[in-house]
C-alpha cells in the first residue's frame, strides 16, 4: 500500500526526502530505524558538541538494524560557503548528482516542510537552528530495494536565526560542512530485528511530522 501524497519525513534532526513514492511499510522502517538510530547516538554522545562520535554511533546503529553502508565508508568532511539559503545550497547539491528526479523531489519536500509550521519548529528545534541536522534521499533501485544517501550538515554562522533552512544568507555569511554515507536495505536482517526495533520504540518514539506534496 502506498500514500502518493508523502514526499518526505520529518524526525528529530531528520529531514528525509523521498525520491519515489514509497510503500508505506518502507516509510515505516525508514522512520523507525531513524528513530532508533538517533536515540542510540544522542545516548552516547552530546549531538551538538561531540557531533563525530553523534554521527558514526548513529550509522552503527542504522547498519546494525539491516542499512548495508556502502563499502563501509563514512566519507571524508568537506566545506562549502552558502550564499542564498540552506534551501537553495539543497536543490543545488541535488541537481550536482545528475538526477532531475532528487532535485525535483527535494524541491517538493521543502516545500511541504515550508507550509508545515509544527514540523519546521521541530527541526529547528532539535537542529538548534540549523547547528547540526541530517538531509536523507530516499530511493528504489531497479530491483525495489530502497537506498539512503545520508548527509550530516553543520551550519556556521554569526547569529542563528530559526526557519534557518529559508532564511536568505548575505554572501560569505553562512558555511556548511558536510559529510555523508549511503545505505542499501537488508530487508531480511531488518525483519530479524522487529522484535528488537518494536521495544526500543516502544521505550522511547521520537516526534514524526509525515510531509505531504502540495497539490499544484
Amino acid at each position: 500500500m502506498n500514500d502518493q501524497s508523502l514526499t518526505g519525513l520529518v524526525t528529530g534532526p531528520n529531514l528525509l526526502s523521498y525520491i519515489e513514492m514509497l510503500s508505506l511499510q518502507d516509510h515505516n522502517d525508514i522512520a523507525d530505524c531513524n528513530s532508533i538510530a538517533t536515540r542510540s547516538a544522542d545516548l552516547g554522545h552530546n549531538r551538538y558538541t561531540d557531533s563525530k562520535n553523534w554521527f558514526e554511533e548513529y550509522v552503527r546503529t542504522m547498519n546494525f538494524l539491516g542499512w548495508s553502508l556502502y563499502d563501509d565508508t563514512i566519507f571524508t568532511r568537506t566545506q562549502h560557503l552558502v550564499s542564498g539559503s540552506v534551501a537553495d545550497f539543497l536543490v543545488q547539491s541535488a541537481h550536482a548528482m545528475k538526477d532531475s528526479r532528487q532535485a525535483n523531489a527535494m524541491i517538493d519536500t521543502l516545500d511541504a516542510l515550508k507550509a508545515d509550521q509544527p514540523a519546521t519548529l521541530s527541526f529547528d528545534r532539535e537542529t538548534r537552528q540549523g547547528e547540526t541536522f541530517q538531509i536523507i534521499p530516499a530511493r528504489y533501485d531497479s530491483r525495489n530495494n530502497v537506498h539512503l544517501a545520508l548527509y550530516k550538515l553543520e551550519l556556521s554562522v554569526d547569529i542563528k536565526k530559526h526557519n534557518f533552512l529559508f532564511w536568505d544568507w548575505e554572501k560569505r555569511s553562512a558555511k556548511i560542512i558536510q559529510q555523508q554515507a549511503f545505505f542499501k536495505l537488508d530487508r531480511s536482517l531488518l525483519n530479524s530485528k522487529r522484535a528488537l526495533i518494536k521495544k526500543k520504540l516502544d521505550e522511547h518514539l521520537t516526534r514524526r511530522f509525515n510531509l505531504r506534496r502540495i497539490a499544484p
